[in-house]
């Protein structure tokens, strides 16, 4: 996996991007908000001012 990052996977599998919110939980994919780079780097930012 060297080299391949920012990917979702589940059951040895990349994980399907769901498009709208599923209306039960247990619905394989991962949403396209949790794959953007802009909110990865707003979420460390986040994460770095809570534990200092």
């Amino acid at each position: 996996m060297e080299g391949i990052g920012g990917r979702y996977f589940e059951d040895v599998n990349e994980a399907p991007v769901v498009r709208s919110r599923p209306s039960r939980l247990g619905v394989p994919g991962v949403a396209g908000y949790a794959l953007d780079p802009g909110n990865a780097e707003r979420l460390w930012e986040l994460a770095g001012a809570i534990v200092r």
